[in-house]
């Protein structure tokens, strides 16, 4: 592409060139359809055909046959009309769409998550999300909690979704804004003893085995450990069989490999030789946020934290 040759082009000239083809090549019609009068457009299709002489020596390229009554396209003019309408299409279309991303009505947005939020809320924030912005592409990318923030710090995704009790020593380079609070829940299975309550104390886990996500990969399970200290034992936690995901663990606690702490979130798996009972006796929640950069500029980010917002009820920050 000699972009030098093409700018000695004006889109004027052939936008009028293809205006007076539609005419049936009548200048007049022409003319009136453009709302000037004939001479210019004359002046125009002749600057065209002289630009498209250049470099072509004696050779003067016609892009009608005027010698005709009415005039006719030549050869080069019929080959320049189907490939420039081509060129229009796609400069037009080039317009819109650099308008549509303006606007945030296309583009992409990669989210950093787990099955924490893809249980709970992430289900509503994607389809109000898609009805309004059907051509924004979401690609979910799931992640373990310790490559999550660095993901979103090489702009390898553009939010994430992360769990903390609090968010107080989050790096300045990052905005969040906690969505909701999840509480966490015995999880146990159908056949045991505990099943049979409809509530269940800290305390009754003392001589229960206890199966946890590593606290070293899930450091706030540590508060888990710490509760049942103060509640005045030390949990037997399940060392043999360790698990991270969700869906692991309860299959293991349908197996009776011991019973399980988890957030609320995992009801919604339904899992089968499984029942949930509340804890009582115990205060444990945590936080669960949003988080993305603070300096990124996305449309389409603001988009996402705009429905997740109004999901939530949460009153619009200046940063959303």
């Amino acid at each position: 592409m000699n972009l030098q040759q093409l700018s000695r082009f004006e889109l004027r000239q052939i936008c009028y060139f293809v205006a007076l083809v539609q005419a049936e090549n009548n200048f007049t019609v022409a003319a009136q359809r453009l709302g000037i009068k004939q001479p210019p457009l004359t002046q125009r299709i002749q600057a065209l055909e002289k630009l498209l002489s250049a470099d072509q020596g004696s050779s003067k390229v016609k892009l009608f046959d005027r010698s005709t009554r009415p005039i006719t396209l030549t050869a080069a003019g019929q080959v320049f009309l189907e490939e420039v309408q081509q060129a229009l299409l796609h400069l037009d279309r080039a317009i819109v769409r650099s308008q549509q991303a303006h606007q945030g009505q296309i583009g992409c947005l990669a989210i950093g998550m787990t099955n924490f939020i893809a249980n709970s809320l992430l289900p509503d924030i994607v389809q109000q999300f898609q009805q309004r912005f059907p051509n924004v592409t979401l690609e979910m990318r799931e992640s373990p909690v310790e490559q999550r923030w660095n993901m979103l710090k090489q702009r390898q995704v553009d939010v994430i979704f992360e769990q903390a009790e609090k968010f107080d020593h989050i790096d300045p380079e990052f905005m969040f804004q906690p969505i909701f609070q999840e509480y966490f829940i015995l999880a146990v299975a159908v056949e045991h003893p505990l099943a049979a309550q409809a509530k269940v104390d800290l305390k009754d886990l003392q001589t229960e085995k206890i199966i946890l996500p590593p606290v070293e990969i899930f450091p706030s399970y540590q508060k888990v450990i710490t509760l049942c200290q103060d509640a005045g034992f030390d949990p037997t936690i399940v060392k043999t069989v360790t698990a991270t995901g969700a869906v692991t663990l309860l299959s293991l606690v349908a197996a009776g490999v011991g019973v399980s702490i988890l957030p609320n979130h995992v009801q919604s798996l339904q899992r089968k030789g499984v029942v949930y009972r509340p804890l009582t006796g115990v205060h444990l929640k945590r936080q669960v946020a949003a988080v993305w950069r603070e300096n990124d500029s996305s449309i389409v980010l603001g988009h996402f934290l705009q429905v997740i917002q109004e999901l939530t009820h949460l009153p619009l920050q200046d940063s959303w």
